[in-house]
C-alpha cells in the first residue's frame, strides 16, 4: 500500500531548493568544545546520514541549522545562499526533535498540522491539500488509525511516529531527522527506513538524519558522515566508510556487530608471531607477518577484525591456504536464528565471530580464530589511523 502511495508521484508542493554547505562550523558550551571545524555538503534530494555515539554533537549540530542556537564560528549556506544569520523561522528548517516536544492538548492529526499553520506556511495550501498531505504521512508512518488520539494516549513509539510526521509533512528548505525512528520496534524499523529514504530522495530538498546506530546510518543514506567528540571523523557513501573506516573509532561504529579491534605485539622471526596482551605469542604465516611489519610501531599494531570475516576452527586445527590461525576460548554464544555471534576471549582481549546457523560452541570451549591477512584492517597503534 505505501508503495501505490508513493508512486503517484510527489504531492507536495517544493520549497525553493539547494545544496546545504557547512564550512568550519564551531560551537562551544563553557568548557566544553561540541562542535570544532565542521565541514559537510548535502545535495538536493540527498539523504545524508551523520552517525556517532551519544555526546558527539549530533543534536547541537542539528539546533545550529535550525536557529536554536547560534555558531561561534563558520557559515551556512542553502543554494548558495547565507542561511546561518537568519532567524529561525526565516530559515524554514523541518526539525524533528529528539524529545518529540508534542503540543498535549491537540490530536495526532492537529499536531502534524501545527507547522502548516504557523508562520511562512499558513495560507499556502486549502483545507483539502492540507488534509491530503497529513493523510500521506500518517500512512506512512503507520498511525493514520491513531489521528484523533491525544499525545496521552500513545506510547512512545507512536509519539515518535507524530513527530517525524509533523516533520515531513513540511515544504522545507531542509529536513533535520533527529533520531527518527530510534523506539520503534525492530520491524518497524527496517520498513520505515527504507520509505522514508525513498520518499526524501524523490523530493528537492537536502535531508539530515541524524542517529547514534552506525547500521541505521548506513542503511538509510546516500552519503554519511561519523562525528565523534564534535569533530568530522569520516565522510563518504555507506560502503566506502564501511570498507575503509578512517580509524579505530570508526570501525567500532560501522557494522553489525561492529568491527573487533584487536591491540597486538609483532615478532619477527621462524616462525613470525602475534602476542595479545594476557596470551602467549602465537605464531603467524610469514607473509602476513611481513606485511604487518610495514605498518608496526616498534612492533605494535592495532588489527581491525570485521565479525563476519573471521571463521571458528576446532582446536588442533592447522589453517587453511591463505588463513591464519589465533587460539582462544568460547566465551559466550548467541543464537539469532540464521546466525549466531560467538564470544571469544584471546587474552585479555573478546572478540565477536558471525558464524550462519546455530552455533554448536559452548562457553569455556577452546576453539581456534581463522583469519585471512588479506582481510584485515591494520591500524596504526599510536593515532588509530588506517594504515595504507
Amino acid at each position: 500500500m505505501l508503495s501505490a502511495l508513493l508512486e503517484r508521484g510527489p504531492a507536495l508542493q517544493m520549497a525553493e531548493a539547494g545544496a546545504l554547505r557547512i564550512e568550519a562550523l564551531g560551537k562551544r558550551f563553557g568548557a566544553l568544545q561540541a562542535l570544532d571545524g565542521v565541514d559537510l555538503a548535502v545535495q538536493e534530494g540527498e539523504v545524508f546520514g551523520i552517525t556517532g555515539p551519544s555526546g558527539a554533537g549530533k543534536s547541537t549540530l542539528a539546533r545550529l541549522i535550525s536557529g536554536l542556537d547560534r555558531p561561534d564560528s563558520g557559515t551556512l549556506t542553502v543554494g548558495g545562499r547565507p542561511f546561518g544569520t537568519l532567524p529561525p523561522q526565516a530559515r524554514r528548517v523541518a526539525h524533528m526533535f529528539e524529545s518529540y516536544a508534542l503540543y498535549p492538548t491537540l490530536s495526532v492529526a492537529r499536531n502534524v498540522a501545527s507547522p502548516l499553520e504557523a508562520p511562512g506556511h499558513a495560507g499556502r495550501w486549502s483545507a483539502a491539500q492540507q488534509k491530503k498531505r497529513i493523510d500521506e504521512v500518517l500512512e506512512l508512518a503507520e498511525i493514520a488509525h491513531l489521528r484523533e488520539r491525544l499525545p496521552s494516549q500513545l506510547s512512545g513509539g507512536q509519539k515518535q511516529r507524530v513527530a517525524l510526521c509533523r516533520a515531513l509533512v513540511q515544504d522545507p528548505s531542509v529536513f533535520v531527522l533527529d533520531e527518527p525512528i530510534g523506539h520503534l520496534d525492530a520491524k518497524l524499523r527496517h520498513t520505515l527506513r527504507g520509505e522514508i529514504r525513498r520518499r526524501q530522495n524523490r523530493l528537492r530538498q537536502p535531508t539530515l538524519w541524524l542517529t547514534p546506530d552506525g547500521v541505521e546510518a548506513m542503511a538509510v543514506s546516500d552519503r554519511m558522515a561519523v562525528l565523534i567528540g564534535g569533530r568530522i571523523q569520516q565522510v563518504g557513501t555507506p560502503d566506502e566508510v564501511f570498507a575503509r573506516p578512517a580509524n579505530v573509532q570508526v570501525a567500532r561504529l560501522i557494522g553489525d556487530p561492529a568491527t573487533n579491534v584487536l591491540p597486538v605485539t609483532l615478532s619477527l622471526g621462524e616462525p613470525c608471531a602475534l602476542t595479545v596482551d594476557g596470551a602467549l605469542p602465537q605464531p603467524i604465516s610469514t607473509a602476513l607477518g611481513e606485511r604487518l611489519a610495514l605498518h608496526a610501531r616498534g612492533g605494535r599494531l592495532l588489527l581491525g577484525l570485521r565479525p563476519s570475516e573471521l571463521a571458528l576452527r576446532p582446536p588442533g586445527t592447522g589453517p587453511l591456504a591463505g588463513e591464519d590461525c589465533l587460539d582462544a576460548t568460547v566465551y559466550a554464544v548467541e543464537p539469532l536464528g540464521k546466525h549466531s555471534i560467538v564470544s571469544v576471549q584471546v587474552g585479555t582481549q573478546r572478540l565477536r565471530v558471525k558464524v550462519p546457523g546455530r552455533a554448536d560452541w559452548r562457553a569455556q570451549q577452546p576453539v581456534r580464530i581463522a583469519l585471512r591477512g588479506e582481510r584485515l584492517l591494520v591500524f596504526d597503534a599510536d593515532s588509530g589511523a588506517l594504515c595504507t
